[in-house]
């Protein structure tokens, strides 16, 4: 009699899809001859256990006439009373410890109030390596709610839910808000069944990984058509995010009754936040207060978190041409923009440093700097760094920014790649003399070689230390009787380069001649002597020959102010 329940019914297939795979089947009871309302037969079972045997059984049959049987992954629909039958049970452990790849879909939540049971029955048939779904979630049950936390791998979503997502946006918030708490809260996996439109697929992609089956996808299909699937259930929960962790843990201070309690639930936040995000106080003499503050912190998070100009920080940094790197005063990376991790092959957050350091040397000078930054009266600081690469060096300006969060230092750093190897000498802030090979050369008419008269006197007389300022206040001063498109390259020592776009050769002398009259009277006023001699070329046969006549030139005029001396 048990084996006439299915004898006017057969099984198709609805395939299952994760990123353009088949990952499984469902197996869709089917009537065979008169039309059968089959939702109505099903409920109209009262033996469901029997049913549910017979079911299992007739799929299994149907998977075994294929070679590939154990590489076909299939889902079963199974009432969710027939796991507090000890009988079924131990029928389907007995089964399943043979046939593997199976996904018990648990079906018809109302018929049942025995959670504890139902857990304990997952849990054993878990062993040998069943996974399960809790099918129809949105459908109406009274229990889906407290089913949802059941130990099941997946939680399918009813196509109700999704029916209308892309005529109305209330609806496609309330399936966003379905994911997030199945997918990030609960850490399962979810299935979306009744996918038929383009549109509701590209809707629900947003959510994040999923699982879909409909009609957009395939026709249900006859056994003789199954293939072998992606693979078997993967078992593994998805780990929480920080924000989930620090939501839960501000949710415990707020649920603790008693100052001790309080207490505890704040050092088990500190532990969750490692970097005080929330701005812990170090020392807690009044919980209450503590509590009330922490709340205040939390909620200005939360709503500056969505705010226009968060939004818009957050794109910058994502997105900008730089690479940016944040690391805390130990030289941990917290954070690296995408451009970072794509230069690196590689993304240093939760990388130990030394682990960095030994893959790539030069990170060391990196944290070097940066401690000079925290250890230093300066908040922010810019230098020239090389990195070797397989390709050769590769040249950078780097920009690092001190950052104070609750009492703990961190540094932001912006790296821009100099892709025409042009960097800029860090005492004088000049551009060095590789941008004499650069394609910007080509936009100057004029060459100045300038060397300095009376440095020698100075350095020797004052030390190195006050030569360096003398060059620094030198190309400061001489940078600002420059205009914008006129450029100044150290080119070493107390040896300058200037390049102008004029055309008129005397132009450039009565400039040069009331630019010196200047940086004499400024270092006069110092009580220094300092001046110099210059030579002026035409860059219209390259760099090379106008360097070559402006140097010869330059000494030829310090040959002369000297005999006038």
């Amino acid at each position: 009699m048990k084996n006439k329940m299915l004898s006017n019914f057969n099984f198709h297939y609805q395939p299952r899809y994760i990123n353009g795979e088949i990952s499984s089947y469902e197996a869709l009871l089917c009537s065979v001859g008169e039309p059968v309302d089959v939702q109505d037969f099903v409920i109209s079972i009262k033996d469901t256990v029997s049913f549910d045997l017979l079911v299992i059984k007739r799929v299994l049959e149907d998977r075994a006439k294929y070679d590939c049987e154990s590489k076909i992954r299939v889902a079963i629909n199974i009432s969710i009373s027939s796991l507090i039958d000890k009988d079924f049970v131990t029928n389907c452990k007995a089964i399943f410890a043979v046939e593997k790849n199976i996904i018990l879909e648990l079906t018809n939540h109302d018929s049942c109030h025995h959670f504890d049971q139902i857990q304990a029955a997952i849990a054993e048939l878990k062993t040998v390596d069943v996974c399960f779904a809790l099918d129809d979630y949105g459908k109406g049950y009274v229990n889906s709610e407290m089913f949802i936390h059941l130990d099941v791998d997946y939680i399918k979503l009813d196509k109700k839910l999704i029916s209308n997502i892309a005529q109305n946006y209330v609806a496609y918030s309330l399936v966003r808000t379905t994911y997030e708490k199945i997918a990030n809260v609960l850490g399962k996996k979810v299935i979306v069944e009744g996918v038929e439109t383009f549109e509701q697929l590209n809707l629900l992609k947003q959510f994040g990984q999923m699982e879909y089956q409909g009609f957009y996808f395939s026709n249900t299909l006859q056994a003789k058509q199954l293939e072998p699937t992606l693979g078997i259930c993967n078992k593994q929960k998805k780990k929480k995010s920080l924000s989930l962790a620090l939501d839960k843990a501000i949710y415990d201070i707020n649920r603790a009754q008693n100052p001790i309690e309080i207490r505890a639930a704040i050092q088990k936040l500190t532990k969750v936040d490692h970097y005080n995000i929330v701005g812990v106080s170090p020392n807690i003499f009044d919980v209450y207060a503590e509590q009330q503050r922490i709340n205040e912190n939390y909620k200005e998070i939360l709503e500056n978190s969505n705010s226009a100009h968060s939004l818009l920080m957050s794109s910058l940094i994502r997105t900008c041409d730089a690479f940016v790197i944040i690391r805390d005063n130990k030289g941990n990376a917290i954070y690296n923009n995408e451009q970072h991790i794509n230069y690196l092959n590689m993304d240093l957050v939760n990388v130990p440093v030394e682990e960095v350091c030994r893959v790539f040397p030069d990170y060391r000078t990196c944290l070097a700097l940066d401690q000079e930054l925290l250890n230093g009266n300066s908040c922010s600081i810019m230098s020239n760094e090389t990195v070797e690469t397989e390709n050769g060096t590769s040249f950078f300006h780097t920009y690092r920014q001190k950052l104070t969060h609750f009492g703990q230092d961190f540094v932001i750093c912006s790296v821009y790649k100099d892709e025409n190897r042009i960097s800029v000498d860090k005492l004088t802030g000049c551009f060095n003399k590789e941008y004499l090979e650069s394609n910007e050369v080509k936009d100057h008419q004029k060459m100045v070689f300038v060397d300095l008269d009376g440095f020698k006197p100075i350095n020797d007389h004052y030390g190195h230390n006050k030569g360096d300022e003398v060059l620094r206040e030198f190309a400061f001063k001489m940078k600002s009787m420059l205009r914008e498109s006129d450029i100044m390259i150290r080119f070493g020592g107390d040896e300058f380069i200037l390049l102008f776009d004029s055309q008129l050769m005397d132009a450039v002398l009565k400039r040069m001649n009331k630019i010196r009259k200047k940086i004499e009277q400024h270092f006069a006023d110092l009580n220094l002597q300092l001046s110099f001699s210059y030579g002026v070329s035409t860059l219209e046969n390259g760099y090379k020959q106008a360097l070559e006549m402006a140097d010869k030139k330059m000494y030829q005029q310090k040959s002369e102010r000297k005999q006038i001396a």
